[in-house]
């Protein structure tokens, strides 16, 4: 009997270990980039999080054509690995998030601006890190600031150029916190 609970304790034990398993080595970023490969890459990723306050500019805007309008909800939502993610909900008095295409729907026509600053990045995990930054968000004649905190994955993806195939590494964004 005791043999027996040792081998369920070892079972349990392995089983454990199997679903805390990290992202194997050789699609992890630091395995696969230079430091100073690493800060480039999170430069970029601060472009991709301003062009995300750009297209809900657009969006909310009363002034774009309704063909801008499906042109840019195409370009966000290809910021994004997943277009269900939760985001930062700009139109609530209190931090809360939202699924970006709720987002994109309680925006549209609704004229917000938005200004960032004050970017930081944060240590790199195994396919992502974490940006900070500061957003200034007006509507009309009101204007709030929030801090957010913005996942940025970056990660091997398969893509197809005609009967090529090559594996590049992408940067998407994430889900944000506060």
């Amino acid at each position: 009997m005791k043999q027996f609970l040792i081998a369920i304790g070892w079972f349990i034990s392995c089983a454990a270990m199997g679903q805390n398993a990290n992202v194997p080595a050789a699609t992890t970023i630091k395995a696969n980039f230079t430091i100073a490969s690493i800060k480039a890459y999170q430069e970029s990723a601060t472009l991709k999080v301003a062009d995300y306050y750009q297209y809900l500019g657009l969006l909310s805007s009363s002034n774009t054509s309704d063909a801008l309008k499906t042109e840019v909800k195409a370009a966000l939502f290809a910021l994004f690995e997943d277009k269900n993610v939760t985001v930062a909900d700009i139109t609530a008095t209190t931090p809360t998030t939202i699924a970006l295409v709720d987002l994109i729907t309680k925006i549209t026509n609704q004229n917000y601006s938005f200004t960032l600053s004050n970017y930081e990045n944060s240590i790199v995990a195994a396919d992502y890190w974490t940006t900070k930054y500061q957003v200034t968000i007006q509507q009309n004649e009101t204007q709030t600031e929030q801090i957010y905190f913005q996942r940025v994955l970056f990660k091997p993806t398969t893509k197809t150029f005609g009967t090529t195939k090559k594996e590049i590494w992408t940067l998407f964004l994430g889900e944000v916190t506060f």
